[in-house]
């Protein structure tokens, strides 16, 4: 009996697998029409929402979401277990400090500027004398700083249509399509104006450090599957962004 119960322990194989049990917590920060809360019903949507459950759905993982400021997001990321933050930047600084899946999504970012000014940028370059608003821990504003940027960081980004209208400030850096939904939420749409594009940048999703290793790899791999198999594309024409 001992000789027979030792010959099938020899024969185990442990087969390491993803445990399912843990509840995922997503945040976003409000970044219309990528990931935002629609006012009216309090859901979570926007195209980065749709394509990150999307994940989560294939990969049999449970979640919930909530939407949070970009520093209390990047903070709870970095203490919670089991905790990915949308719709940024993978940067240098942050790099070693999270787990990443994407790219997700690539984004215009641009100078938006006031439609009454007949400045004519030729280049990016051009706009160095000037003021350009962003906001608070906005790895961009953060980026153009140490350039050499005029850089004036508002609380929040939804404050820089309003500057920029009244004369504030010179342009705005920003998500071309997300500047546009907040202007236009505000009634500045008709006043601004793109004045030069600065470059694309792929935002991704950051996850904490101690995330399973194999978890992340399934999340990558279903990210391109979604690109492959058109659904991201069927998301973003949902969300008229180009």
């Amino acid at each position: 009996m001992n000789s027979l119960k030792s010959s099938l322990l020899c024969c185990l194989v442990v087969v390491p697998a993803i445990s399912h049990a843990e509840t995922i917590k997503l945040l976003i920060q409000e970044f219309a029409p990528f990931t935002h809360t629609d006012i009216k019903t309090g859901e979570i949507q926007g195209a980065l929402t749709e394509k990150v459950q999307e994940i989560l759905k294939r990969a049999g993982d449970n979640y919930n979401i909530g939407s949070t400021s970009l520093a209390r997001g990047l903070q709870s990321t970095l203490n919670d277990d089991n905790t990915c933050l949308f719709g940024f930047r993978r940067t240098p600084e942050r790099e070693n400090s999270f787990k990443w899946v994407g790219p997700l999504v690539t984004d215009n970012w641009v100078l938006y500027g006031r439609k009454t000014d007949s400045r004519l940028l030729k280049n990016f370059e051009d706009a160095k004398p000037y003021s350009i608003g962003s906001y608070k821990n906005a790895a961009t504003g953060l980026q153009l700083h140490e350039q050499g940027y005029k850089i004036e960081f508002s609380n929040q980004d939804e404050d820089n249509p309003r500057l920029l209208v009244n004369g504030r400030l010179d342009y705005w850096i920003v998500s071309e399509s997300h500047g546009m939904v907040i202007a236009q939420q505000q009634g500045f749409g008709h006043e601004i104006a793109r004045a030069i594009k600065w470059k694309s940048i792929e935002l991704n999703m950051l996850c904490n450090v101690r995330m399973d290793k194999q978890r992340m790899e399934l999340y990558n791999k279903i990210n391109k599957e979604l690109d492959n198999d058109g659904t991201m594309e069927k998301i973003m024409r949902k969300y008229g962004i180009k």
